[in-house]
């Protein structure tokens, strides 16, 4: 099997989940009508916190975190064939597998009541968010190092270049106008719909690379 397949399904399930998730809070009731992208909206986790759209963001979504697992997997076994195992690219692996645990415990402790709770779903969501970003910029700079990417993928690798400085300069200026701008509490919201928008297509760029390289992944039983 090709294996930017999950790579694909990594960047499209997660996006099609939490989108989905908000048209039913707002059929429902749940939520009022608004455009996640632009001011005075709802966060990602506020889509699932309520009934029945609770039981599809969880059932969606924790086995996101199942198939983003086997990405990083998938992705130690490319880096090992591209012969890019080094300090960089395992500790980009190990931020994308620890985010992946960080993400099923968000999850699971969405709309439970109580701090203990609260404490967990807040490092987990961070920590999701910031290992995954952060295991792709780790990737980057490893994948600068190929000469092999270069003849192969250039168009692609340059793309990933991009949004990830699309992903940091968006992280910065989310910073910035926290600290400076007492209206910016009617934008966070937005910021987290955009950065995890890009960040869901850092999966989809690698896939193209993959596809590039002709990355297969096999499977068989001795005979």
């Amino acid at each position: 099997m090709r294996a930017s397949t999950i790579a694909y399904l990594c960047a499209v399930v997660p996006i099609l989940s939490v989108h989905l998730t908000l048209i039913l809070a707002i059929y429902f009731d749940n939520l009022s009508s608004c455009l996640p992208y632009w001011s005075h909206c709802h966060s990602i986790s506020a889509t699932g916190r309520q009934y029945p759209e609770f039981f599809f963001f969880k059932g969606l979504m924790i086995p996101v975190a199942g198939m983003m697992f086997v990405y990083w997997l998938f992705m130690q076994v490319w880096l090992n064939q591209l012969q890019l195992i080094n300090r960089r690219s395992k500790i980009s692996v190990i931020f994308g597998l620890v985010a992946c645990v960080a993400l099923v415990i968000y999850c699971v402790t969405l709309g439970a009541v109580g701090e203990p709770y609260a404490l967990a779903r807040r490092i987990g969501v961070v920590l999701f968010f910031a290992l995954t970003s952060f295991a792709h910029l780790l990737l980057l700079a490893c994948l600068s190092e190929s000469a092999y990417l270069e003849r192969t993928s250039a168009q692609n690798t340059r793309t990933l270049k991009t949004m990830c400085a699309f992903l940091l300069v968006i992280g910065l200026f989310s910073a910035l106008l926290g600290f400076l701008w007492e209206g910016y509490d009617n934008w966070d919201n937005a910021f987290e719909w955009w950065f995890a928008l890009l960040m869901m297509s850092q999966f989809y760029l690698v896939g193209r690379i993959w596809n590039d390289t002709e990355f297969h992944i096999s499977f068989s039983l001795a005979q």
